[in-house]
């Protein structure tokens, strides 16, 4: 297991699964919700999703992104988060940049990862995915978020 901090700690481990919430800059306002912006975070996600990690349940929220991944290992090795993550922020800020006409940094440095401990622990997260856009009152019911989706359910092995 590997460990690591900057300001939040991190800890890594290959062959697990992460609940990952990534933030958009504070002062900013760009809504990742907006009809311009979320399908490019979509699209990213997806994009590498069966390449470089599995995708399971993800949500984009108006100044916030949670996400459950898994790295794929490759002959014995897997790729780090921090890698995963830099390269999905990138590509997003330069592509949601370009949508909406500005230009410099769109998300914070660090990225929130947690590792997910177990079945209990997955269900709990992505019910949480599921759920947060009700819960902060953006809908009345989670099956209206069009923002939400998720990928490999049947392989999370949870």
């Amino acid at each position: 297991m590997a460990f690591r901090r900057r300001n939040l700690p991190h800890r890594e481990a290959a062959g697990e699964t992460y609940f990952v919430t990534f933030r958009r800059l504070r002062h900013l306002q760009v809504d990742l919700t907006n009809p311009k912006t979320a399908p490019i975070i979509i699209s990213a996600l997806r994009h590498f999703g069966g390449l470089r990690y599995r995708l399971y349940d993800y949500t984009i929220m108006p100044d916030h992104v949670h996400v459950i991944l898994q790295p794929i290992e490759r002959e014995g090795q897997c790729e780090p988060l921090a890698d995963i993550m830099h390269s999905i922020k990138s590509w997003t800020a330069n592509e949601i940049n370009k949508a909406v006409g500005r230009s410099g940094s769109l998300w914070l440095d660090e990225s929130h990862d947690h590792m997910i401990r177990g079945p209990r622990d997955f269900r709990e997260k992505a019910q949480y995915i599921w759920a947060n856009p009700a819960k902060a009152r953006l809908i009345e019911d989670p099956v209206d978020w069009p923002w939400w989706g998720h990928g490999d359910r049947e392989h999370a092995g949870l």
